[in-house]
């Protein structure tokens, strides 16, 4: 069974991503921003709730709040 911290950097990686892509979409696209922007506030928030339940386990520093966990 995977480790449970394991799996919550790898579901922050893959919600960050999603998040910084989303932002280059709305950045590119302004025409389409109420559209799209409140699904990258969501993906925020859930980037939020998954750096809480993480920093109960580790502390994080900024490089991987910023550009996701190191992961092996």
């Amino acid at each position: 069974m995977v480790d449970k911290l394991y799996q919550l950097k790898w579901e922050y990686n893959h919600t960050l991503n999603r998040y910084y892509n989303g932002c280059n979409y709305i950045e590119e696209h302004s025409e389409e921003a109420d559209k799209y922007l409140p699904v990258v506030l969501e993906l925020l928030g859930k980037i939020n709730n998954l750096l809480e339940k993480i920093q109960k386990k580790q502390l994080i520093s900024e490089a991987e709040i910023l550009g996701g966990f190191e992961l092996c």
